[in-house]
Formats: structure tokens, C-alpha cells, sequence
């Protein structure tokens, strides 16, 4: 009986040095990963793109952030392997953000921009260490852990979440830019979203539908959204920002991609945070 009391202490002392819970959740940890492009956007006038990635970490939910690291360039390249590795320290406890810049390397004008991402650290390590988030502009990245085996890289659904059903949301934002402004009037803008989805991060995409327009850098759209979810087809909802405007072309304010089976996941409400500026939230009803 001692025996069996000193190992179940001795076992329960492991659990929270390592930062282990009753259930399995990594509370801190020591992460090291590497990065690969899918599909990259690609800007090279006389070949092909030239693609590196600057990665950098928040610890204060994006309202600021430092810089990791940054990958070599590999040359002419839409689906890069970058062999760099990378390593941060993990705390639950923080609302910790990953920022992810694709950059095209280019030796005869300003490097240019290929895609952005943010990603929810604690998302990853619930996910096993494996993530393929999209980029705001074209194709997608894969991060993945360094430190053996990895898991599914989706978050567990709770117990008893059906095999497919329809989904209603709506949306609000928070903290849009402006493409308004005159000289140093601030106007709101009338900002709309474009909601469409993909089976799979590159998967073909389909319109779902359009909020009206409202006239607010914090918007919430009482527009509702429908949703047909299956869990086995790997889809992604795209929301794309815009500035609704009479006399020109309607300005981009903003896109973010979300992995709908992580949505159903999380529950109620899921807020992103947009590669420029603001956040989007989405909320079921």
C-alpha cells in the first residue's frame, strides 16, 4: 500500500513538472517547430516567387509582438520546405499568438508581401503540435513540431458532436481600418463581409453569403448565416472585409480563414484576428 501511495505521488509530481493536467493539456512546455509553404502566392515578374517567412510571437492576444526568427529564402519556390527551426516557450496562461509573414525576396525592389497568418498557440498544442492554417492571400502554411511524433492536428470535439449538421452564426468586428480618412477626419467606413468555404485548405470555393452594410470600425452584422458542417470534409470558412463605397472600387479591409471543425470545437463564440488590423468574431445562435 505505501508503494502504491509514493508511486501515485511520485507520478502526480511528473504530471505537473512536465505541465500536465488530469487531462492530458500541456499547461507549459518548450516548443520547437518548423515551416512549409502550400500553394504560395506568387509576385516574381520573370519567375517564380522566392519565398522566406518571418515568424514572430505575441503574448498579449496581438496587441504586440516580437520577433522569433525568420527562415532562409528558398529560390523559385510555391511550396517551400524551410529547414530552419524554431523555438518558444509555451504558457498557457498567456494569450499567446503566433504571427506568420510570407515575404518574396527580391534583390531589385522592396521584398513583397505573399500572405500573413496568426496562430493560436494553445490551438497548436491542443492540436498536437500540427497546424495548416491559411494565408490571407493565396495557399497555406504547415507547422509542425520538430520534437517526434505529432497528432491530428485538429482540436478533440466534444463527446457526442454529430457527423454533420447546419450551422447559424453571426458576425462582429472589432478595431477595422479605415480607407475613408480624409486629410485628419477619421470617417467610420461602411464596412460588409464576404462569407465562402472550401473542403480543404485549398479546396474550391463557395459563396455562403454577404452581410448588409453598416457604418462602424466595430460592426455587428444582424445578418444570420447558414451552414451545412460535416466533420470528415475538412472545411474552412473564409471572411472577407470590405468597405462599401459609391464612387470606386470597393476597398479590402481585411480576410481571415477558420477551420470550422476547430469553430465546433471551441463551442459558442470564436473571435480571429485579422493580418492587418481588428478582429472578427463569430457567434452561433
Amino acid at each position: 500500500m505505501e508503494n502504491t501511495l509514493f508511486l501515485f505521488i511520485m507520478l502526480a509530481a511528473a504530471t505537473n513538472f512536465f505541465g500536465f493536467s488530469d487531462g492530458a493539456v500541456v499547461e507549459k512546455a518548450k516548443l520547437k517547430f518548423k515551416v512549409s509553404g502550400r500553394n504560395i502566392k506568387n509576385e516574381g515578374l520573370l519567375g517564380t516567387s522566392d519565398p522566406y517567412v518571418i515568424v514572430s510571437l505575441s503574448e498579449d492576444g496581438g496587441q504586440s509582438k516580437s520577433k522569433v526568427g525568420r527562415t532562409d529564402t528558398i529560390k523559385n519556390q510555391l511550396n517551400p520546405d524551410w529547414s530552419n527551426e524554431f523555438e518558444i516557450k509555451f504558457d498557457r496562461k498567456k494569450d499567446q499568438l503566433l504571427y506568420f509573414h510570407v515575404w518574396d525576396d527580391d534583390r531589385m525592389r522592396r521584398d513583397e508581401t505573399l500572405g500573413r497568418v496568426w496562430v493560436n498557440v494553445a490551438d497548436y498544442v491542443d492540436k498536437g503540435q500540427l497546424d495548416t492554417p491559411n494565408l490571407d492571400r493565396e495557399g497555406y502554411l504547415i507547422i509542425k513540431s520538430t520534437d517526434g511524433e505529432v497528432g491530428s492536428g485538429s482540436l478533440p470535439l466534444p463527446a457526442g458532436t454529430p457527423e454533420s449538421e447546419t450551422l447559424r452564426f453571426m458576425l462582429s468586428a472589432n478595431g477595422l481600418p479605415s480607407k475613408d480618412d480624409i486629410g485628419f477626419i477619421s470617417i467610420k467606413g461602411d464596412p460588409y463581409v464576404m462569407v465562402a468555404y472550401t473542403d480543404g485548405p485549398s479546396g474550391s470555393v463557395h459563396e455562403v453569403g454577404r452581410t448588409t452594410v453598416s457604418s462602424s470600425k466595430d460592426p455587428s452584422w444582424n445578418d444570420i448565416m447558414t451552414f451545412h458542417w460535416n466533420r470528415s470534409k475538412d472545411q474552412w470558412l473564409r471572411f472577407r472585409i470590405y468597405d462599401d463605397d459609391n464612387l470606386r472600387r470597393d476597398d479590402h479591409l481585411g480576410q481571415a480563414w477558420l477551420e470550422v471543425n476547430d469553430y465546433v470545437a471551441k463551442g459558442q463564440i470564436y473571435t480571429l484576428l485579422l493580418p492587418k488590423k481588428g478582429t472578427i468574431t463569430i457567434r452561433r445562435v
